[in-house]
């Protein structure tokens, strides 16, 4: 089968499932899927190794890029997904490995990019939820959804955020993603600035020395004059 006549049969196959499928299907349980990146992927095109593991003997899959959440994909399958051309087809049957299928048992580069067409319908994965939707393949997944599974992915750079608490009689602000910048910490109107050396960074203080005899605290982290996480905490 050549790939434009594979493209069409898979095309007419994958509509017509998605408009198919309205119920959570049964699921075969040492059927799994592992991805080696799911965040902050790059925008414009990035790649995801998936593996497959006890992919059932004569038996292929589709993976490709959709819009949706577990959620969604629990109730139908994904309408809303990138064209063939960007489709990985992977199988364990010797006569799709002829047709030139990638080997299922094997690490699969999954191409991903944040912005697609579907159905003429723009998708940008910045705005919405996306993931790589795995299924069967042509030979016999308009009725089997015993291998479907979703794999999450976010796009574009991790944004510093900051959540202040109080534990154990302290003022903690544990901020997160903010790696080789500076913070300006707030707390009772007085400032604390520190450069951050990780992205999983925790600014600590005794809450005794916060303000004596107050009920609560207003503390806030800023970041290149933006505020990435403000609260007023009870200390009672």
């Amino acid at each position: 089968m050549n790939k434009n006549r594979f493209a069409s049969v898979a095309v007419v196959a994958l509509t017509a499932v998605a408009a198919f499928a309205s119920a959570t299907p049964a699921q075969a349980a040492d059927f799994s899927v592992a991805a080696d990146k799911t965040q902050h992927l790059t925008i414009a095109g990035d790649t995801v190794t998936v593996t497959l593991a006890n992919v059932p003997a004569g038996q292929g899959v589709y993976l490709r890029l959709c819009a949706g959440t577990l959620a969604d994909v629990a109730k139908a399958r994904p309408a809303d997904c990138v064209g063939m051309d960007k489709t990985v087809w992977a199988s364990t049957a010797a006569s799709s490995l002829a047709q030139h299928a990638s080997d299922a048992t094997k690490a699969l580069p999954v191409p991903v990019v944040a912005q697609f067409t579907s159905a003429g319908k723009a998708i940008d994965c910045t705005m919405v939820a996306c993931g790589i939707h795995v299924r069967r393949d042509h030979l016999g997944g308009s009725t089997d959804f015993a291998l479907d599974r979703f794999i999450p992915l976010t796009f574009g750079a991790p944004v510093p955020a900051a959540h202040p608490s109080v534990v154990g009689g302290k003022v903690q602000i544990h901020v997160a993603d903010a790696n080789g910048q500076t913070v300006t910490f707030v707390v009772a109107g007085k400032k604390y600035v520190r450069a951050i050396n990780s992205d999983d960074y925790t600014f600590t203080l005794a809450a005794a020395k916060v303000a004596k005899n107050s009920k609560s605290v207003k503390v806030a982290a800023v970041l290149a004059s933006r505020a990435i996480g403000s609260a007023t905490l009870s200390l009672k």
